[in-house]
């Protein structure tokens, strides 16, 4: 990996030295776009490393290639568009509501964005189909609990689109979330609901490819665990799972076994081991694809693609 080569070259001892080094620079200026210095993004990430402490107790290989993946993206770790937080001895990037709205605005395509949560005692209207509409006026008084979110985009060609979600539904994204008992979960619930309704959102709007290599590379968009081994009661639920569902194929819509099983099969996945991954992480009633939401195959299909089978559960 980069660090690996910066770390060899110059013979760091310490994430700061990494960090700093004349060759990281180098590699931190090829990625960077032009409006971003390689001086203030160094800067920018030690000031992120001194906020969060527990940082540096995570690996020098996780923080270069969380700050590569930030400078590539032109993103600074600043804590307001990109988040680094540590998950055990792993640093992960968080990229925030913010962030994405940036990433978005330059595909070019996009004239307004607007995203916001609704409380008890807002007027708040909206439907969907023929007569499309969405209304909201945010109480000046006390606002209340808040009860939704939804986000709004006008394109520069004068169409528009939106999408709502109620709190439960938005709840049910951040506990499938690595980052859903630390980081800006805790800090920034309401953030975190703008770019979770404004994520799904834009799964309809032509945006660029790197604002979907910002997604991808968004561990808050990967709830399943991709930085340790898979799943560790996995070897059980594999000796449990069910014999009977084997017509997975027919299943409409593209959610296929076949499609997961050829997406996990570089990385060891076998047949029995994907039934068991979806049984152990969505519920024991959850033993088949029709089962599961499109949300969840397609969790499901990033992760096979990404994690390799640990050996344990293979054996």
């Amino acid at each position: 990996m980069a660090q690996d080569t910066v770390e060899k070259k110059e013979g760091v001892s310490t994430i700061r030295d990494l960090i700093t080094s004349d060759n990281a620079k180098k590699q931190f200026s090829l990625a960077l776009p032009k409006h971003l210095t390689p001086d203030r993004f160094i800067r920018v990430a030690l000031t992120a490393l001194n906020k969060t402490p527990k940082l540096m107790a995570c690996t020098k290989n996780s923080i270069i290639d969380c700050l590569l993946e930030c400078s590539q993206l032109g993103l600074e770790p600043d804590g307001r568009k990109v988040h680094l937080i540590p998950y055990g001895d792993k640093c992960t990037l968080i990229i925030d509501y913010k962030g994405l709205v940036d990433l978005a605005y330059r595909s070019g395509d996009i004239a307004n964005i607007h995203s916001d949560v609704v409380c008890a005692n807002d007027e708040f209207e909206y439907s969907f189909g023929t007569g499309a509409k969405l209304f909201h006026r945010p109480s000046f008084i006390d606002r209340g609990k808040v009860i939704a979110g939804y986000s709004f985009v006008q394109l520069k060609d004068g169409s528009t689109s939106y999408d709502v979600m109620n709190v439960e539904e938005i709840n049910a994204i951040k506990k499938r979330s690595k980052a859903a008992n630390c980081g800006p979960w805790i800090t920034d619930w309401n953030e975190m609901a703008k770019k979770t309704v404004f994520r799904r959102l834009s799964k309809w709007l032509r945006l660029s490819v790197e604002y979907q290599e910002a997604i991808d590379k968004d561990y808050d968009s990967l709830p399943l665990d991709l930085t340790t081994k898979p799943f560790v009661e996995i070897p059980e639920a594999i000796k449990d799972v069910s014999s009977t569902v084997d017509d997975e194929e027919k299943e409409a819509g593209g959610k296929t076994l076949k499609v997961l099983i050829e997406a996990g099969k570089g990385n060891g996945w076998t047949k029995v081991a994907i039934k068991a991954l979806i049984k152990d992480r969505y519920g024991t009633e959850k033993e088949s694809i029709r089962d599961i939401s499109k949300d969840q195959f397609d969790e499901v299909l990033l992760f096979l693609k990404r994690s390799k089978l640990a050996e344990d559960v293979k054996s």
